[in-house]
């Protein structure tokens, strides 16, 4: 028998099959691509998420040399902040607003901030559901529900109406401390409590498939599936990561920052948010930047034609780019400060700059902005004595031992690993009743690692890091001063 984790990212749906043990015996993809109409903006057409279902559990099951029937719990985890409104049969009525969305920020002027993140330890901002559900209602959206990207998944396949306490911590909706959706804050966004889905645990079996799951996933009609959770979560136990110590840092279109800690411990300075986590414990971080995102937008400005060959460009620079900082804020500002209207930027540019310094200069911005947010958490009292990251930056050993020399803590790798979709296997083995806890499951993987340690390049770093953030301060002033005109 066999068991299924499906991740559901911004830029594909992976699947992988795995055995009781969790040791992965097939994998698959299907891509497909956001759509960024305005700047801001960011939506995906829900039918591109259905229609992928199919051909990538096809390939994972054929690697595997695995038949449908013998899949016995499937779990699903994914992208975190979007939202999909459905009509009363489950149908969604536009496109998915996507985490990076951020048309809402102009209704967000009269709303409480100091409400918002004492409730649910959350910055107020456009990116989470809630600001969404707003714009959205704004706009004469009368939904039904409104989900997450995960739990419309779910209910496509089973026709249950749930979401999972740490996706549901995401949504500036939850009371935090009573684990229970906030009537103060529902009403501060304008929201009936009716249209939220219901709340549950991420291992537990949200419904089966129904005949239209059956026939969107190629499997067979009563396997269970699991609540789900969001990728940043995920990504944790696909790490082996189920207790505090270790910081995770995925390395995908976004760049998310997280530890666990054994209190729900909220940041005055607001930089790093609180999470109900899966199994226990609360996951401390910053939900993140675009970071692959930014690599791949600059590696077809400097025409580089693989990430590969971007990271060779990238080293051709010297550590700190003679000068060159670039500032990772393509979408907003998430670190050292949360500023929707900041946008990346070079600074210090002259005609000594070759495309190598600008490629690296992309690559040490979005790792300082990681200084920024573990920085952040050993302040706050999170043990954070290694690194683990995951993702498609973790094949790139330049990026890697950048980093280590930036945080000066060793980095272990997982560079062959889909940690979000390995994540959620972990969840469909504790609902398949593989193992007692998602805890003991998490720790029960089998994961190839590669360590970098702090080298030669830390004291160059150090003096970079300083100017970095002395360049975001130099143009902090101007983001702020920005008018936030509303979007139509």
């Amino acid at each position: 028998m066999a068991l299924l984790g499906l991740d559901l990212g911004t830029q594909s749906l992976k699947a992988l099959v795995l055995a009781d043990d969790l040791r992965v015996r097939g994998s698959g993809a299907a891509a497909y691509r956001p759509r960024l109409p305005r700047p801001g903006w960011a939506e995906q057409d829900t039918r591109d998420w259905l229609a992928a279902l199919r051909p990538a559990i096809a390939a994972a099951l054929d690697e595997a040399s695995c038949g449908p029937q013998q899949i016995e719990a499937i779990a699903i985890s994914g992208q975190l902040d979007g939202c999909v409104p459905t009509d009363a049969a489950g149908k969604a009525l536009g496109p998915a607003l996507l985490w990076m969305d951020r048309r809402a920020t102009p209704l967000l002027a009269g709303i409480d901030a100091g409400i918002v993140h004492a409730r649910c330890g959350l910055v107020l901002d456009a990116t989470h559901m809630a600001a969404k559900i707003a714009w959205l209602r704004h706009e004469q959206c009368a939904a039904a529900t409104w989900h997450q990207p995960v739990s419309y998944l779910v209910a496509a396949l089973t026709g249950a109406r749930v979401m999972s306490l740490s996706l549901a911590s995401t949504t500036m909706l939850l009371d935090l401390a009573a684990g229970e959706w906030s009537d103060d804050l529902l009403a501060l966004f304008g929201i009936d409590r009716g249209t939220m889905p219901t709340l549950g645990t991420e291992a537990d079996i949200a419904g089966r498939l129904s005949a239209r799951g059956a026939e969107l996933t190629g499997l067979r009609p009563g396997t269970p599936v699991a609540v789900g959770t969001g990728d940043d979560f995920a990504n944790l136990l696909g790490a082996g990561i189920a207790a505090p110590g270790t910081v995770s840092v995925s390395l995908g279109t976004s760049e998310a920052v997280g530890a666990l800690h054994g209190r729900p411990v909220i940041d005055p300075q607001m930089l790093v948010e609180t999470h109900a986590f899966p199994g226990g414990f609360y996951c401390l971080g910053n939900p993140g930047w675009l970071s692959g995102g930014a690599v791949r937008w600059a590696a077809e400005l400097l025409r580089a034609e693989s990430d590969a060959a971007f990271g060779a460009l990238a080293a051709e620079a010297p550590a700190g780019c003679d000068g060159l900082v670039f500032i990772p804020a393509l979408s907003g500002a998430m670190a050292p400060r949360w500023i929707a209207t900041a946008r990346g930027s070079f600074v210090g540019l002259t005609a000594a700059h070759g495309r190598a310094h600008m490629a690296r200069a992309v690559l040490e911005g979005t790792a300082f902005a990681m200084r920024d947010v573990i920085d952040r958490l050993v302040a706050l009292g999170v043990a954070t004595d290694a690194i683990r990251i995951v993702g498609g930056g973790a094949k790139s050993g330049v990026w890697c031992q950048m980093r280590a020399d930036i945080a000066g803590r060793r980095i272990v790798a997982l560079g062959e690993v889909d940690a979000s979709a390995l994540g959620a296997g972990v969840l469909a083995a504790v609902a398949a009743k593989k193992f007692r806890d998602i805890a003991s499951a998490s720790t029960a993987l089998h994961l190839p690692t590669q360590r970098y340690e702090p080298g030669r390049d830390a004291p160059a770093y150090a003096e970079a890091y300083a100017h970095y953030r002395e360049t975001f301060e130099a143009l902090a002033p101007l983001w702020t001063s920005r008018p936030v005109a509303a979007e139509r």
